[in-house]
Formats: structure tokens, C-alpha cells, sequence
């Protein structure tokens, strides 16, 4: 997930997903027009609930179909919430750059896994493909975080995506299992969610693996 309260950090932080431009627009549209009542933590932790109802959602999907329609308007709530928090403490100059970074991404392993977890039991995907994404959502994570404190480079954005778009592919799969489940595909039942997770996870496979060889490479360079 993307944060933002870190900007003062001493890091180049690299924000080149599809969707950057127009969203920090839009994030700095809202942030000079919310009331100063909403702070900075209370989007934080509104992200974060909205993260945790949406794990709920998704775990009584399989019996419940219009959960699904909640789970991704789950996703929208933390979308405004995980993004509004830096915008508006940026906005109001109100920064505080270790507590947020601190902070933001221990929300944010919190909330993929009440999601992934939820999705995994719902009955609607296979609960081995959910727990290999998100044991690879937190390796790349924890590449993420190593690459920030010894390159100085804070990359939010791999391959033009962010989690910003990973949001829209969640609500887009939402709208796929309300009406469809399965595939068949070489005359086998196959889940959609399995197919999407399974997708996920050889691309942040990928992603992991070519940056840290860039990484590798560079910090082997630099100290030899």
C-alpha cells in the first residue's frame, strides 16, 4: 500500500504508477477540504478498519454474494484512508516522517492479511494460492523496506502499478465472482479467484526477484 507521511525522509521516494498523476490531484483536492477534525491517524486507522470489514466480507462471500459488493466498497474506504493520511499531513504541514512510515506499514500487514485470509476461507478460492500471495506481498514488502534504508530509494510503484491499482483488481474480481465462479479450462472446474491469485502471485514473484538483483547489484557495486 501506498504511504506517504514519510516524505521528509532522507529517501528518493519513486511514484510512477498509471494512476499517480490524477490520484494526487484528487487526494490534494479533498485534503484542503476536509474538516480539520480528521486527522492525519484517524485516516490511518479509518484505512485500517476498512481493511479488516473487508476480510469479514470476503470470509462469508461464499454464502453471501452481496458481501462482495461490500468488500469492495471496503476497498474504496481504505483507499481514502491509507491515501488521504499523507496528503493531508502534507497539506497541513503536519508531518511526523518516522511515526507515519512506522505506523503506515504496520497497518499495512495487518490489512492483507485480514483480507487474504478472509479470501482464502471463503470458500470462493483455494486457501494455499491466498497464503502464498501474501507471504509474497510481505517478502516484496520486506524488499521494499531493505532497498529504502540501504539504496535511499522508497519505491511505491512497480511495473506502473501501485496499490492503488491492486484496489481496482480486487473490486474488479469482486464484480466477476458476483455472477461467476469458476472457468473451465482444459475440461477442469477452475476457481476465478484461484486463476487471479495464482496471477498475482508469479507477478510479485517476478517482481521481487528482478528487484533485488537490481538492488544486489547495486549495493555490490557501490561497496566494492
Amino acid at each position: 500500500m501506498a504511504t506517504s507521511r514519510d516524505s521528509n525522509l532522507s529517501q528518493e521516494r519513486i511514484q510512477a504508477s498509471l494512476l499517480a498523476g490524477p490520484e494526487k490531484r484528487i487526494l490534494e483536492w479533498m485534503a484542503k477540504r476536509l474538516p480539520r477534525w480528521v486527522t492525519p491517524d484517524l485516516l490511518t486507522w479509518l484505512g485500517a478498519l476498512a481493511m479488516a470489514a473487508t476480510g469479514v466480507c470476503y470470509l462469508f462471500s461464499g454464502r453471501h454474494k452481496y458481501l462482495l459488493l461490500a468488500a469492495s466498497a471496503g476497498w474504496v474506504v481504505n483507499w481514502f484512508g491509507d491515501s488521504m493520511d499523507g496528503t493531508v499531513a502534507r497539506v497541513r504541514n503536519e508531518q511526523r516522517p518516522r511515526y507515519g512510515y512506522y505506523l503506515d506499514h504496520l497497518v499495512d500487514a495487518f490489512g492483507i492479511s485480514f483480507v487474504l485470509f478472509g479470501l482464502a476461507y471463503s470458500g470462493l478460492s483455494t486457501p494455499p494460492l491466498c497464503m502464498g500471495l501474501l507471504v509474497l506481498y510481505l517478502i516484496m514488502s520486506i524488499n521494499v523496506y531493505l532497498a529504502a534504508h540501504t539504496t535511499g530509494v522508497f519505491r511505491i510503484s512497480y511495473a506502473r502499478l501501485s496499490f492503488t491499482e491492486g484496489r481496482i483488481m480486487f473490486i474488479a474480481l469482486n464484480t466477476v465472482l458476483m455472477f461467476k465462479e469458476t472457468v473451465t479450462l482444459i475440461g477442469r472446474d477452475i476457481l476465478i479467484a484461484d486463476i487471479f491469485a495464482a496471477t498475482l502471485c508469479l507477478l510479485l514473484l517476478a517482481l521481487v526477484v528482478s528487484s533485488a538483483a537490481k538492488n544486489l547489484r547495486l549495493l555490490d557495486r557501490e561497496e566494492r
